[in-house]
């Protein structure tokens, strides 16, 4: 039952990722190619719809890799092999947490929404900070943001994997007999 899920997630994951990228390459193109000729005129163009499929093949990516874990790793008898297939999954998915997703952030608010220094995001009044002009650009909120994303994944993923373990232990641990009103255990079945 699991082999089949996982081996169906992974073949529609992997379907979904390629014709996403597919969409994304077709909205990020330039709309003439080099003889002028109009190109991709299916796909709607900006960053906007670029992004959606960016998120939408990522989604394809991460279903093919749990349908890996489910197929082969998942609720089985731990082996070298299990073990390294699931040690590439692991640093796979710690690579598009801790690597992609901030270097497309960082892409989208650089290069479409352009939060440059130049660009005030809130400006602080002047009496809450003795009299004085304080203002933080969009560059710092990007900044701000990024971070934010960054300790919440460093704190997050340590904390996630720790209770996952703890999660197989108590599944695996005998239930305690119950007890009457009087303190004594009771037999069930009987």
């Amino acid at each position: 039952m699991k082999l089949g899920l996982g081996l169906v997630a992974v073949v529609v994951g992997i379907i979904v990722a390629i014709a996403a990228a597919a969409f994304v390459h077709a909205a990020d193109a330039e709309p003439l190619n080099e003889l002028g000729e109009e190109i991709y005129t299916w796909a709607p163009r900006g960053w906007i719809p670029a992004t959606i499929g960016q998120l939408v093949s990522l989604g394809g990516v991460l279903l093919a890799m749990g349908g890996i874990t489910l197929a082969f790793i998942y609720d089985r008898p731990m082996t070298w092999a299990r073990a390294a297939l699931g040690a590439t999954l692991f640093v796979g998915l710690m690579t598009i947490l801790f690597g992609v997703v901030p270097n497309q952030y960082l892409t989208i608010t650089q290069a479409d929404l352009e939060w440059t220094p130049q660009k005030i995001f809130v400006t602080i009044p002047p009496w809450l900070v003795l009299s004085n002009e304080i203002s933080v650009s969009f560059e710092a909120l990007k900044d701000m943001l990024l971070q934010g994303y960054m300790i919440t994944m460093l704190i997050g993923v340590p904390v996630f994997i720790w209770w996952w373990q703890g999660h197989q232990q108590r599944k695996d641990e005998p239930k305690p007999p119950p007890v009457s009103a009087y303190g004594r255990p009771m037999e069930v079945g009987r």
